[in-house]
């Protein structure tokens, strides 16, 4: 064999693990969510609710050392737009939580079966094997379309997108375009960095806590006791509020 055939596989091996090992992450930060990711958005909307609590203390004491009435809806508007970006971080962390607990629980026969079928594809495609790929629309989109049915373990999606490609290579003449890899030792040096990368952090690394029981019941308990501190810290603010309201001003908040 020669050395720019050696090169060339093993090229393609680091590719393929590069995904492996992106596709396993992906799945560990799944389940990361989906021990901890209820009690996490727990945390964090107490955490706003405080936060909001704080600036609403702030906007009064500000009035009232100038010598202002407390305008409610003025106050409002502006705990809105300040709370913004918190919201939509909470809406986020609520959604990805929806997404992780509809995720499907597939047999090892089908993970087998969806890796064979993807390195398949990717022998055909991929476009760090195959760039040509990317200079044939129908099949830059496919390609995208395989990425993601890899990584949501969807066979049946896999299944139909294999015998669609097959279709469009045998009409392409089986065959897509190739081209020289410039720099392959290079592009092997990149991937092997990329490798280590993922492995040595996190979502990867989340593997060595999901697979410890008493370090998942450490870390719940310990995500408790931060939502309990924050509930007391609410507390505390909920009556200092209480004394402006006392003083005039009307205001609402959700808890």
């Amino acid at each position: 064999m020669s050395d720019k055939q050696e090169e060339y596989e093993q090229y393609e091996k680091l590719l393929f693990e590069r995904d492996k090992y992106r596709k396993q992450a992906g799945e560990y930060l799944r389940e990361y969510i989906r021990e901890f990711g209820e009690l996490m958005a727990d945390v964090f909307r107490k955490k706003i609710s405080c936060i909001e609590k704080k600036k609403m203390i702030s906007y009064c004491q500000i009035r009232i050392n100038r010598g202002e009435m407390i305008d409610a809806q003025a106050m409002n508007e502006y705990i809105r737009r300040e709370m913004e970006d918190y919201n939509e971080q909470l809406a986020g962390m609520i959604h990805n939580n929806e997404l992780c607990r509809k995720d499907v629980t597939i047999s090892s026969s089908e993970v087998m079966q969806i890796k064979r079928i993807y390195r398949r594809i990717a022998k055909k495609i991929h476009p760090d094997i195959h760039p040509g790929t990317l200079d044939l629309p129908v099949l830059s989109e496919m390609w995208i379309e395989v990425m993601d049915a890899y990584d949501r373990n969807d066979l049946k999606a896999l299944e139909e997108l294999e015998i669609q490609i097959n279709s469009i290579l045998r009409e392409l003449g089986d065959d897509v375009p190739d081209a020289e890899i410039p720099d392959i030792d290079e592009k092997i040096r990149v991937l092997e960095a990329e490798i280590e990368k993922i492995l040595s952090t996190d979502p990867y690394q989340y593997r060595f806590l999901l697979e410890d029981e008493e370090k998942v019941q450490e870390y719940k308990e310990e995500l408790q006791e931060e939502l309990d501190e924050y509930t007391r810290y609410e507390k505390q603010l909920i009556d200092i509020l209480k004394k402006y309201i006392a003083g005039g001003a009307k205001f609402t908040w959700e808890n």
